[in-house]
Formats: structure tokens, C-alpha cells, sequence
């Protein structure tokens, strides 16, 4: 399979990350598991810790191609693979959505792409984290991240049933996104709109440059927000959530993250780029199995009771220590010893 061009994230992130490290508990398994992404294609991720990275497209044909070079009309979804900080085995997910001539915006097919390739990572067990972002702009354009569903697209919705289907197919994406066991980052540069901004919220992290504008528009297109809108409410509180799908206004970075939507924002891609690494870097120095357990446990705490909660706690407490305590008796260890 053809390379893929590295994009300004994944060269930080290779830079940072290319010295040699030493390995921890839970990642040499790593040396032994083949991953899909896509429909066809599989590759080693020893490979990929190998060799820095590698980079897959969920196009059928092998042909070379690259986030910043332009897109087939539906679009396509291009998943890369770093090793992960600081072991240097498992692997850190980068997925793209590559639709630059039309602000990758969410057509059909690129939602099947999308949610076959979260699928796909969720059952990798190397996986320490997930960034998604939007393609280079193609000349002309806006940066975007997503503009969310393709609005030509919906023009053609004539029933229920299909009206039914094409928006359960943009929730079973961004349900994949939310169903991803590792921590989940959206690398926000420009335009995130519409479904763009429900795939976001499905998301653990959102980091934004300042050009970067939010917006739930449907109302102004004859349609309510739905699905993964709903997610809104739990981030920014209901009053801010029906300002955004009532009056279907843009807002910007800087606002987003007084809101609470946007975790950090920035000036530039590069500002950006850095800060994504960052959060890389802490997540994936941190024990594999326990951040799998924590993102498991915070699903838990959203959608369920004070109650239930806090017994479901207990219990994910107690299953770091199913096997004997590996796991927590490495990292306590590297602390005690830092403290001599």
C-alpha cells in the first residue's frame, strides 16, 4: 500500500516521539496483533511503532493518496498510525475526513468510512487514543473540520424512511466515535457545523484554532438538530444548547471556550498542533488498561444515575486488580521511587 503524506500533527507528533523509549505493562502485545481499518486492509502494528507511523486509506484500491491532495466527490476517511508516547509500542489513531472540495462535509459514503473505521480501532487493544481532524483545505476553500451532512444529500430525502435511515446512519457514526475505548481528541481547524459539531461532542476533547467557527444551522434548512445534539446540553447546559439550535447562530473559538464547548483554543494550526501533542503525551503515559476503564467508567457516570455511578465505580476499582494488579503496581511503583 502506497504512503500517505504526513500532515503537520503527525510530524509533530513523529518528532516528538521518534528517540527510543522503554515499554510498560499491557504493550507488548502490540508485537503480535494485526489491525483492520476499513473493509480490505490489514496491517502490523509493530510495524507501524517500528517505523514511526503507517497510514491507510478505507479506499478499496492500494493507490497513493494524501489528506491534502483532492478527494473523491463522496470523500474518504484516512486513518494513520503513530507509535504511542512514551512506550513507543501500542499506537496513537490519527483519522481524517477528506472531503476538501466540498469543506469535508459528511456525504453517505464517507459516514459508512467513518464508522467502519471507529469500529475498527475500538476493537484494537493497542490503541491509546484517537484524533480526529478534517483534511487540508483544498485551494479556494475554508479550512474546515466538517460542515456535517452533505446538504445536497438531504435534498434528495422524499419519505420518512428514508429520511429515518440516512440520519441513523450519521448516529451510528457518531455513536462509533463515542463508543471508542481511549480517550478521543477533535483537532478543530475551521468550519464545525451541523453533524460536524455532533461528531465533536461525541468526542472527549475538542482543541480549536481561533479561525475555527460552531454552529448548529439546521433550523435555518427546514430541520431540528437531533441525534448527538443532544450531547450539547450535557457540555454547555440547556440554556446554551437552545440558543445554539433555536437561533442557529455561528460562534467563535474564543466564545466556544468560555462556553465550556472548546476545551483550548489557539491561533494557529501550529499552536494547535502542539497542543494535541501535548494531550497525546499525557494520555498515553498513563497506564493503558486503567485510561480504558476510566473512559469506560465517565460513559457510565453520563448516562446513568448518582447511584449507579458511584456502585459502577466501585466495581471498575476493582477490576484493575483482576489479574493480580499488574498494571497499578507499575505505576505505583515508578511513583514511590520518585518520591526516594
Amino acid at each position: 500500500m502506497g504512503r500517505i503524506r504526513l500532515g503537520p500533527f503527525q510530524l509533530a507528533l513523529r518528532a516528538r516521539f521518534s528517540q527510543p523509549q522503554t515499554s510498560s505493562p499491557g504493550c507488548t502485545r502490540a508485537l503480535n496483533v494485526r489491525r483492520r481499518v476499513g473493509s480490505d486492509h490489514l496491517i502490523p502494528l509493530c510495524q507501524a511503532a517500528a517505523q514511526g507511523r503507517r497510514c491507510m486509506s478505507t479506499q478499496t484500491s492500494a493507490t497513493e493518496t494524501s489528506p491534502k491532495s483532492s478527494a473523491a466527490a463522496d470523500g474518504d476517511v484516512l486513518c494513520s498510525v503513530d507509535g504511542a508516547p512514551p512506550s513507543g509500542q501500542g499506537a496513537v489513531a490519527t483519522v481524517t475526513l477528506s472531503n476538501p472540495r466540498r469543506l469535508n462535509s459528511l456525504s453517505r459514503e464517507l459516514i459508512a468510512k467513518l464508522t467502519s473505521t471507529l469500529r475498527s480501532l475500538a476493537s484494537e487493544p493497542d490503541i491509546r487514543c484517537v484524533v480526529i481532524q478534517g483534511a487540508s483545505p483544498a485551494p479556494g476553500k475554508s479550512p474546515s473540520f466538517t460542515t456535517g451532512a452533505n446538504i445536497f444529500e438531504m435534498t434528495h430525502l422524499k419519505s420518512y424512511d428514508d429520511a429515518k435511515k440516512f440520519i441513523t446512519e450519521l448516529h451510528h457514526a457518531c455513536q462509533a466515535m463515542r463508543d471508542v475505548p481511549v480517550p478521543a481528541i477533535a483537532r478543530i481547524d475551521g468550519l464545525c457545523l451541523g453533524g460536524g459539531l455532533e461528531l465533536a461532542a461525541s468526542c472527549d476533547f475538542r482543541y480549536a484554532t481561533s479561525r475555527s467557527t460552531f454552529g448548529m444551522p439546521e433550523t435555518k434548512f427546514g430541520i431540528p438538530s437531533v441525534v448527538e445534539a443532544r450531547l450539547l446540553a450535557n457540555i454547555i447546559g440547556w440554556q446554551r444548547t437552545k440558543e445554539m439550535v433555536y437561533f442557529a447562530k455561528s460562534y467563535g473559538a474564543a466564545e466556544m471556550e468560555r462556553w465550556g464547548l472548546v476545551d483550548r483554543s489557539c491561533e494557529s494550526a501550529e499552536e494547535l498542533d502542539e497542543i494535541v501533542t501535548d494531550a497525546v503525551t499525557t494520555i498515553s503515559s498513563f497506564g493503558r488498561q486503567a485510561m480504558r476503564e476510566q473512559k469506560r467508567l465517565v460513559r457510565v457516570w453520563e448516562e446513568s444515575d448518582l447511584v449507579t455511578g458511584i456502585e459502577a465505580g466501585v466495581d471498575s476499582y476493582a477490576r484493575m486488580f483482576s489479574d493480580g494488579g499488574s498494571e497499578p503496581a507499575h505505576y505505583m511503583k515508578v511513583f514511590t521511587e520518585r518520591k526516594k
